[in-house]
């Protein structure tokens, strides 16, 4: 019998693992993203425990099913493609921090991701002249991959190397 997450995301292999929320709680619940454009299935599911399921009540979510606990709060199962994933870092937490806007770049991600990253390092650069640690600095590494791994064409890894950036962005 397949298990439920096979079910709900039409048995399609697992485009990206991402964490939203720093939470120490359990999930309690199975949050069904919106259907997928193209195919069957969901195009996540998120874990979320009480606190987020209410926190997150706004995230489009098809419907909530019971969870026992089987992931931490927070954990997104994202089966989207390649430039849904990094549409979707930019609308949830690199455009706010950074201002840089995808939709300017035309669907260039490498051009987008290269403007990002320039924006990061100088904030950091600005930091570090008076003397002070950014928290962005943990971040720039990660950004520099997915900067060069969109350039060369390959959308996944650089989607997968904002994924760690999210995480850390939820720091701050």
């Amino acid at each position: 019998m397949p298990s439920i997450v096979q079910e709900l995301s039409g048995h399609r292999d697992l485009g990206g693992l991402r964490t939203v929320v720093e939470c120490t709680f359990k999930a309690t619940a199975l949050r069904e993203g919106p259907a997928q454009d193209s195919g069957p299935g969901a195009a996540w599911l998120a874990y979320l425990c009480p606190v987020h399921i209410v926190d997150l009540d706004g995230w489009p979510g098809a419907v909530d099913h019971p969870d026992n606990g089987t992931m931490p709060c927070g954990t997104v199962l994202d089966y989207r493609s390649d430039e849904q994933r990094l549409q979707s870092h930019a609308d949830l937490w690199l455009t706010p921090l950074t201002g840089i806007d995808p939709a300017a770049y035309g669907g260039m991600w490498a051009d987008f991701l290269d403007q990002a990253d320039r924006v990061l390092l100088a904030r950091v650069d600005e930091a570090a002249a008076v003397g002070e640690d950014s928290p962005l600095q943990n971040m720039l590494a990660m950004m520099d991959v997915a900067r060069r791994t969109a350039a060369q064409g390959d959308l996944g890894v650089a989607a997968t190397s904002l994924s760690y950036c999210e995480t850390l962005a939820s720091y701050l």
